[in-house]
C-alpha cells in the first residue's frame, strides 16, 4: 500500500480518534497532519497485515493528539482545569498520557476482564469479534468490558 493510499483509507478514522482526544476539529486536524508526517518517514516499516496497519495508524494519531494535548496542558492555567465528571473517568483515564499506570491496572484485572479490555481497547475488535474469537456470548462480553472498566475507576479512584 502507497502512502496515498494510506491515507485516502485511514484519514478520516485519524481524525475520528484525535478528536475523540481533543475535543474540536481544528487540534485534530493538526494531530492527524503531525501524524501522517510521522508515519511518512516511518513508511518502509508500517505493516502489511490491514489490521496491524490500522491499529498502527490509529496509534500514531492517538499518540500525535496525546501529544497536542500535553503541549496545550502545558499551556494551561489550573483555573482553567475541569475536572472529569465520574461516569467520564474511563475514558478520560483511556485518553490519559499515562499508559503505564493504565496498563498496569489491566494487567492487575483477573484474566477474564482483562482479556476482553486489552482486545478492545488495544486491539480495538468489536464486540462480536472479541465473542467469536474467545467463544463468548456477546452479551457476557459486554459485561466483562462493563465490569472491568468499573474495576479500573476503582483502581484509579484509590490510588493519587
Amino acid at each position: 500500500m502507497n502512502f496515498d493510499e494510506l491515507f485516502l483509507a485511514y484519514h478520516r478514522q485519524m481524525l475520528f480518534v484525535a478528536q475523540r482526544i481533543l475535543g474540536n476539529q481544528a487540534d485534530a486536524e493538526d494531530a492527524v497532519q503531525n501524524a501522517l508526517l510521522k508515519l511518512y518517514g516511518l513508511r518502509n516499516r508500517i505493516p502489511e497485515d490491514p489490521r496491524v496497519r490500522r491499529a498502527y495508524v490509529l496509534t500514531a494519531a492517538k499518540h500525535a493528539a496525546l501529544d497536542l494535548k500535553e503541549q496545550e496542558k502545558k499551556n494551561t492555567s489550573i483555573d482553567d482545569m475541569v475536572l472529569p465528571a465520574k461516569d467520564d473517568l474511563f475514558a478520560e483515564i483511556v485518553a490519559s498520557e499515562d499508559y503505564e499506570r493504565l496498563l498496569q491496572a489491566i494487567n492487575s484485572l483477573p484474566d477474564r476482564y482483562r482479556e476482553v479490555l486489552m482486545l478492545r481497547f488495544v486491539q480495538e475488535l468489536s464486540v462480536k469479534e472479541i465473542a467469536k474469537l474467545l467463544g463468548r456470548k456477546e452479551w457476557a462480553v459486554r459485561k466483562q468490558l462493563a465490569r472491568g472498566k468499573a474495576l479500573i475507576q476503582k483502581c484509579y479512584e484509590r490510588r493519587p
